[in-house]
């Protein structure tokens, strides 16, 4: 198979049981019970969004075992996330590479860490004083049927991290921007003077986090409250802190000082990018178009040709046309491709 030269640079049933007059036995039955449990999250979970995935990350036609039918480059792609195992470092979950319209449709599986996710919202970790904030890179611990959780190092401490779980509609597959804390009008700055300081949920109450920072780094907080030798201190960068903290762990800034708040720097992803030294021709679809991994009529579809997608044309081989997305972003196994009939490749 021939094609233009590639170059990488830069840098998603119900059970019946028949049993005879005796009954089935209770062990079968159990068996029976266990097999008809749900294992991934359930169809309403449905993640969407456009960013890359890890570069060579595998899309396989089956949940575990089966083909490899293509891998993703690392560019930005969109792409919808589903059938999440409950243990996602056991399992593949359901990976479609649209977010609805406009894309070459593959539908496949891939390991759930290769995928970025994405927090939509605050997110609880302790009751109404700490949350993940919205906006943050988390990483999937578990699932049920309609929540994930989700875990998060927490910035300038040692090894920190702290784990909450959300609905399946709080997280998305895409980076979107972070809110500023806004501080008050009358707030004072106050930082953290000692490695290890606890945070409370009233004064003299119980311990909702404890920091373990690193030697030079502190933490930021804002207050306009204090009560029984106690400070109300507010935060929001990768967590978002409504609590208070001892007077005696924090130094108070001096008025009007440091009034912007810190927030922590980010990495910019490019995406992986791809292109040829020579381009084969572009078409756009004007209808949506089956894609097979084979030349067969007989072979399984591996997915679609969405409607107003462009595709680079490759070669032609006994009535079938070999594709490639125009972002570049899914490129098929060395020995397979991205075949549709050649009658169906758009003028």
């Amino acid at each position: 198979m021939k094609r233009g030269f590639l170059a990488w640079g830069g840098a998603l049933v119900g059970l019946w049981l028949l049993a005879g007059a005796g009954g089935a036995p209770a062990a079968h039955a159990d068996e029976a019970a266990a097999a008809a449990e749900p294992t991934v999250t359930a169809p309403t979970c449905s993640i969407k969004g456009t960013y890359p995935p890890s570069k060579n990350t595998k899309l396989f036609d089956a949940s575990s075992g089966g083909n490899l039918i293509a891998t993703l480059t690392g560019a930005y792609i969109p792409m919808t996330l589903s059938e999440i195992p409950f243990d996602p470092a056991a399992g593949r979950a359901r990976l479609a590479t649209s977010a609805g319209s406009g894309a070459m449709r593959l539908e496949g599986y891939v390991a759930p860490a290769d995928i970025s996710l994405f927090t939509t919202r605050d997110i609880s970790v302790y009751g109404g004083h700490v949350w993940i904030a919205s906006a943050q890179k988390v990483k999937l611990v578990k699932a049920s049927l309609n929540s994930l959780t989700v875990e998060i190092p927490i910035g300038g401490t040692l090894n920190q991290s702290v784990r909450a779980t959300a609905p399946c509609d709080a997280f998305v597959l895409a980076k979107g921007t972070v809110s500023p804390f806004e501080v008050p009008g009358n707030g004072r700055g106050y930082m953290t003077k000692k490695q290890k300081i606890e945070l409370f949920d009233k004064p003299n109450g119980d311990v909702v986090l404890s920091l373990d920072m690193m030697e030079g780094a502190g933490q930021l907080f804002w207050s306009t409250e204090m009560k029984l030798g106690f400070v109300h201190v507010m935060s929001r960068s990768d967590l978002t802190i409504d609590a208070w903290a001892r007077l005696r762990d924090l130094d108070p800034l001096k008025k009007g000082e440091m009034q912007d708040q810190y927030i922590p720097p980010t990495t910019q992803i490019a995406g992986a990018q791809l292109t040829f030294d020579k381009p084969p021709p572009l078409v756009r679809a004007s209808k949506e178009i089956p894609i097979r991994a084979k030349r067969d009529d007989k072979a399984k579809t591996i997915g679609v040709i969405e409607a107003d997608t462009e595709i680079y044309v490759l070669e032609t081989v006994a009535g079938w046309t070999n594709v490639l997305p125009k972002h570049l972003g899914i490129v098929p196994p060395d020995d397979g491709g991205f075949w549709i009939p050649s009658s169906e490749v758009p003028k």
